[in-house]
């Protein structure tokens, strides 16, 4: 056609993507009266074939997005599929006998996971959920409940410490603590409900190494979230079992009850990241050296709640002595199982606690544990609320236990 045409003027303007790729030409000829094109012509058509190409850039790129979402559901459905318990094992859970409270010693500080087998830690979950009326109360399917926890139990990995026997040791010590403070049993069924499964839930998929290690490799979660890495990812963990049907166990709970629900189990596990513990430490100490504390002010049930995350999450060190030296070590063998890889893969001499060849350095580094990190918490905790001064006490002594092997480790360092 252009063979036909005489041609008198010619503007050919590149049509760029944001990128700046050449996506097309924008093409004009021959002005209506004859005239050549001027500079403001050009002006004009580089404006318009500007908005051609972020108009095409932009609709490239919606195309890909939605080709991504359906490969993201497809991969959803088949992560699902994997990492949901299957619904025969659900129902066999569901007709096992669960004993009471008492027999289980579940309302005791000094419960501990060893000893019970693996249907065992799950008869235990399940009655720490019936205690707070998680089917009388809120209606549950029992079936359901059973297959979610099955599944939480499924996403936690084998490492060596922070595994489900962690995450369920986590879950009764919560559940102790509101059995046992006059100012916890006050509180709401739904928000007793949320601080349990976020117990149980604060470490899904949890992979042996901390969040320090997540920066120091770019791995994929460094690179999704800016801080508390592992905390939003157990998180979201959460929220997709919480999901899928056949464990969606919230599903009989109001639209705004549901919505508080998840939100009192984000804010509580991203609790359990020491990090952000310290960032509210001075205002903790504040509230209480000022008798402001109030319950009813969402602001200061956050702090409490998160506070309680922190002590159960650390009530290993509260324990009678010969669980909590076991625990010491397995919590120390993670660690030097990290140190090992930051050594082999990233070429690095890691820290102390994380060095194998300064294991005789644990009862030391216990001791600074203690006095730096979970004597304040159980001590503010203690003054926030009455009957949890077992806690306290337990870790006091335990203090005193490694603190006498300090002289005796150094010793057996040197004779080394």
């Amino acid at each position: 056609e252009l063979e036909r045409v005489s041609i008198t003027a010619l503007l050919c303007i590149p049509v760029k993507n944001a990128i700046s790729q050449v996506v097309g030409l924008c093409l004009l000829m021959n002005k209506p009266d004859g005239s050549s094109f001027t500079r403001g012509d050009q002006q004009l058509a580089e404006a318009f074939a500007l908005f051609c190409g972020l108009g095409i850039h932009n609709t490239r790129m919606h195309e890909k997005a939605e080709v991504a979402m359906k490969r993201q559901r497809v991969a959803l459905e088949v992560l699902s599929y994997h990492a949901v318990a299957k619904l025969d094992d659900a129902i066999r859970l569901s007709k096992c006998l669960v004993p009471s409270a008492r027999y289980l010693k579940l309302n005791d500080f000094a419960f501990t996971d060893i000893g019970l087998s693996d249907d065992e830690t799950l008869i235990c979950a399940i009655k720490i959920f019936e205690d707070a009326g998680a089917f009388s109360a809120f209606k549950i399917d029992y079936t359901s409940f059973c297959r979610w926890l099955l599944s939480v139990k499924r996403n936690y990995r084998s490492v060596t410490y922070h595994n489900w026997r962690h995450a369920l040791n986590v879950t009764q010590t919560m559940h102790a603590m509101l059995k046992s403070s006059t100012e916890l049993r006050a509180l709401n069924r739904l928000d007793k409900m949320a601080l349990l499964i976020a117990c149980l839930c604060h470490d899904l998929d949890h992979r042996g190494t901390d969040n320090k290690f997540q920066k120091l490799t770019l791995s994929p979660l460094a690179q999704l979230y800016s801080s508390s890495m592992l905390e939003r990812h157990h998180f979201n963990q959460c929220i997709m079992l919480l999901s899928i049907s056949g464990c969606d166990i919230l599903s009989p709970l109001t639209q705004p009850q549901y919505e508080c629900c998840i939100e009192t189990i984000e804010k509580c596990i991203l609790a359990t990241d020491l990090e952000r513990h310290f960032q509210v430490r001075k205002q903790i100490r504040q509230i209480i050296d000022t008798g402001s504390f109030d319950i009813s002010c969402p602001e200061h049930a956050d702090i409490l709640y998160g506070l309680l995350m922190t002590a159960a999450d650390l009530s290993a060190i509260t324990k009678p002595w010969n669980v909590q030296y076991k625990t010491a070590h397995l919590v120390a063998n993670e660690f030097y199982e990290q140190g090992d890889r930051e050594r082999s893969e990233l070429n690095m001499q890691p820290e102390d606690l994380k060095d194998r060849d300064k294991r005789m350095r644990l009862p030391a580094m216990q001791v600074g544990f203690i006095d730096f990190v979970c004597q304040p918490v159980y001590t503010m905790l203690c003054e926030l609320c009455t009957g949890l001064e077992s806690l306290r006490d337990g870790c006091q002594t335990n203090r005193k236990q490694w603190d006498s092997l300090i002289d005796r480790s150094s010793a057996e360092g040197v004779r080394g």
